[in-house]
């Protein structure tokens, strides 16, 4: 076991600083871009079902006092789920969309985080960006 294992994964949610950052005309795009590449990055790992429902059962716990975040269960792979997303955060003032992005995505990170293990969740949100800290560019650490 890792001494990382014993460490909580980091909150996965942004700043003030940074919502205020996203919460601008085109906010959308900002706040479905950490999804997508977690969506690119785990389902080869725990399948399109599992990110489905760790994603479903993250929506879920968010959506009771945000009646504009749908949980429909027929939407069964990642681009449905995040299609439809895209389209409620749009639809959504920028700063509650981001607020609520910001919630959704600690929600997903800690079940991830008890499903896979704290070390790897921290390395996983590492790769893909999610975790608040720029993607580097995988060419320019092949030199």
């Amino acid at each position: 076991m890792d001494k990382d294992d014993y460490r909580a994964p980091p909150d996965a949610g942004t700043t003030s600083a940074r919502k205020a950052d996203i919460a601008h005309p085109g906010h959308v795009e900002a706040l479905i871009r950490p999804w997508s590449r977690l969506g690119r990055q785990l389902v080869p790992l725990i399948g399109e079902g599992g990110f489905v429902a760790l994603f479903g059962r993250s929506a879920r716990l968010l959506s009771p006092p945000r009646t504009w975040l749908s949980v429909d269960a027929t939407r069964r792979t990642s681009a449905q789920l995040l299609a439809a997303l895209e389209q409620e955060l749009a639809g959504a003032d920028p700063h509650e969309a981001a607020a609520a992005h910001e919630e959704l995505m600690g929600i997903f990170v800690r079940q991830l985080g008890t499903l896979i293990g704290p070390a790897l969740t921290t390395r996983l949100l590492a790769d893909t960006g999610a975790d608040g800290t720029p993607q580097k560019n995988r060419e320019e650490h092949k030199q």
